[in-house]
């Protein structure tokens, strides 16, 4: 099982309804991402409005076709686009950068 990172960044005023959003995240969607591999899944928040989120996953690239395939991911998307900062308004989700491990220690 591998670890990854990543960041994003959200509209700092709106954390607390992000936040209330991921707290009644739908049944559908919550049973989609623990159906397309991932696991051991947390997002954090800075004041600054940047997201860092970790997780685990065999293989993070196919986990990812199976969420993009599924009907739920696409309306959770579209749901949460209002929260969003993309520098390119084509992107529908969050404008994710996968952050490098560079220590590990268990």
């Amino acid at each position: 099982m591998a670890r990854y990172a990543m960041i994003w960044k959200i509209k700092p005023e709106m954390k607390e309804e992000y936040r209330k959003d991921h707290d009644n995240i739908w049944p559908d969607m919550a049973k989609a991402i623990k159906e397309a591999g991932y696991r051991n899944y947390s997002i954090y928040f800075r004041k600054d409005g940047t997201m860092f989120a970790y997780l685990e996953h065999d293989d993070l690239e196919k986990g990812g076709k199976i969420m993009g395939g599924t009907e739920v991911n696409a309306r959770w998307q579209k749901a949460m686009a209002k929260y969003f900062v993309n520098s390119d308004p084509a992107i529908v989700g969050p404008e994710i950068e996968m952050i490098e491990e560079v220590f590990h220690i268990d």
